[in-house]
């Protein structure tokens, strides 16, 4: 059995007042369930007594002793609440710890298995998943005082509360399976789902309007399908647009003003045109933009797109094709866009191809080019429609998603519907810190120092002017110069909102880097800011400070990093204390 490395001791006063709080909150614990072997039964399915699994009571009579090992958590449950529906939360630990009086440490407590179970008792994780198992290893040994953290997220996929239970098996003789709740809450949300009602799939984001010879109104209905109120901020034709009755494309004929409000389970109707030549009448293909504040599963739908298409032979406009080679990619890697597989409407021809090329999102909406795979040092390809490049590239330059879309165009000028790829985007992970803050009209910013580095320092210090895309300060060039991978990153500058700013590393330079928080404006009232620590992108720590005064710092982290086995780095995070605000002052920008 392996001991685990990561241990705290308790204070003696402070045990024996959680003993008797423990005893007030799961009962007293002269009720006991029989003990059990210390090799619990691994059936896939058990249905332990519901009282018993809810509340943690013992189903008979069992007396702890003085020297009897005794499993304790510190909560009864972990809460997820404000989840965005559609997205992973962050991970949240539950600390185990054995408490008993006069243990002599010949035998200890030992944590035999970790599930996720119904309150049936049957192994269910439901949307619940365990990111940090000490158990994984094999079973976890502890003494008295000594505790582990069990990390799980929530994954958001439904509007009403979710329970689970997380199962804790031991050695302990009254309570050998302990139940710890899991609650999982959606926040409440506008969620849009458009239904083009007039062709014949309303679910497919197409709008087929037929063989229009001169003018015709389809109709599409917006719905909100979430649990709070969504806004419709704006609604274009963002491809093939009409500008005049004489023009060819697509129109809005009746669109919903700029803020238009739809209440959970309505919904509103727009009319969209189309116009063709009455003599010449083409195939045409345009693309509706809709954007609204839906923030569902990472905002991907907050610019929905609509493809409309109309006229004589709609369906046999040029068919883009795409794909991304890889599709996953290392930071500061590039990834190759083909559309070399793009036909005209026949079904064969390339010959006359153009090709469209652009990004749907990027990272932070940051501005990045794609150019010819074949001379990457040229002129961007990024939305010129006269290009012939069928095989572009584009390098990662942070962490995070990547759509990129083609749309080819034909000799006779009809243009395609667009075809998309995503790339993801991520880092090695060996070094990451998140900077989360409660107040909205405040503007916190995260720092990371290089080792022997100077807070403020361009050269050694990464924070929003030189690390961020949004700023022109000169990068930081750490470690190995020329090297990228062991440079800093900062995701955005967020002066707006509540976070996060994220700093990372692909491969750390070895030495002790520093972690520091700056107010850089607290003129709209104090914030608490909250620093997660993430090495392998498992997150490790947790620190939080409420910050009063504009110009203070925190120093929260010290973390060391040293050679590990293979390709990956050792990080040992440690927290800086006391965990006090000083006066500092603001960083250099030049």
């Amino acid at each position: 059995m392996r001991i685990l490395g990561y241990k705290m001791k308790m204070n003696r006063k402070f045990m024996i007042f959680i003993c008797i709080a423990g005893c007030l909150l799961w009962g007293s614990c002269s009720n006991g369930d029989p003990p059990i072997s210390e090799t619990p039964d691994q059936s896939d399915v058990e249905v332990p007594d519901k009282d018993y699994l809810v509340d943690n009571k013992p189903s008979q009579d069992c007396n702890y002793s003085s020297t009897d090992n005794r499993l304790t958590p510190k909560s009864d449950r972990i809460q997820f609440t404000g989840q965005v529906f559609g997205e992973d939360s962050l991970t949240r630990f539950a600390h185990i710890m054995n408490r008993c009086y006069n243990c002599d440490g010949s035998s200890p407590l030992i944590i035999s298995r970790v599930t996720i179970v119904d309150e049936n008792g049957n192994l269910d994780p439901g949307s619940f998943t365990i990111r940090a198992n000490p158990l994984e290893d094999g079973p976890v040994s502890l003494q008295n005082d000594e505790e582990i953290g069990i990390g799980v997220s929530y994954f958001a996929d439904r509007w009403d509360e979710h329970v689970r239970y997380l199962r804790i098996e031991s050695n302990d003789k009254c309570t050998p399976r302990f139940y710890l709740k899991l609650i999982g809450h959606t926040k409440p949300t506008g969620q849009i789902l458009v239904k083009t009602i007039d062709d014949d799939d309303p679910y497919d984001d197409i709008m087929v309007f037929g063989d229009v010879k001169e003018e015709e109104i389809n109709r599409l209905e917006i719905h909100n399908v979430g649990t709070a109120s969504l806004n419709i901020l704006s609604m274009s034709v963002s491809m093939g647009r009409s500008n005049s009755t004489n023009e060819p494309g697509f129109f809005i004929s009746e669109a919903p003003p700029p803020g238009t409000q739809i209440y959970p389970g309505n919904n509103i109707e727009v009319k969209i045109g189309c116009r063709n030549d009455k003599e010449f009448p083409t195939p045409l293909t345009g693309e509706l933009s809709i954007l609204s504040d839906d923030p569902t599963n990472y905002g991907e739908n907050r610019e929905k797109r609509i493809i409309l298409r109309c006229g004589p032979d709609a369906g046999e406009a040029p068919e883009a094709v795409l794909e991304c080679e890889p599709d996953e990619v290392s930071v500061l890697q590039w990834s190759v866009l083909d559309g070399s597989k793009s036909v005209d409407s026949d079904g064969e021809s390339t010959s006359d191809l153009r090709y469209l090329w652009s990004f749907r999102s990027t990272p932070g909406g940051i501005s990045l080019d794609i150019v010819d795979d074949l001379n990457r040092a040229g002129s961007p390809l990024n939305n010129d429609p006269s290009n012939r490049i069928s095989r572009a590239a584009f390098q990662a330059r942070m962490r995070g998603e990547y759509i990129v879309r083609l749309i080819v165009i034909n000799s006779k000028n009809v243009y395609s519907s667009p075809a998309e790829c995503t790339v993801e985007a991520v880092s090695d992970d060996d070094l990451m810190v998140k900077l989360f803050w409660d107040n909205k009209d405040a503007d916190l910013d995260l720092h990371l120092i290089a080792p022997g580095g100077t807070y403020g320092c361009p050269e050694t210090s990464c924070y929003y002017w030189n690390c961020s895309p949004q700023y022109d300060g000169t990068r930081p060039d750490w470690g190995e110069p020329g090297e990228t991978k062991d440079d800093p990153y900062l995701d955005n500058d967020n002066t707006t909102g509540l976070g996060p700013e994220t700093i990372y590393i692909n491969k750390p330079a070895n030495g002790t880097y520093r972690v520091v928080v700056h107010a850089y404006d607290l003129s709209s009232g104090p914030s608490t800011a909250i620093v997660k620590a993430f090495a392998h992108a498992d997150e490790m720590m947790s620190r939080q400070l409420l910050m009063n005064e504009t110009d203070t710092c925190w120093d929260v982290y010290t973390i060391e990093v040293t050679d590990g086995d293979g390709e990956k780095k050792n990080l040992v995070y440690k927290a800086i204390e006391p965990a006090e605000a000083y006066p500092c002052e603001r960083p250099q920008q030049n």
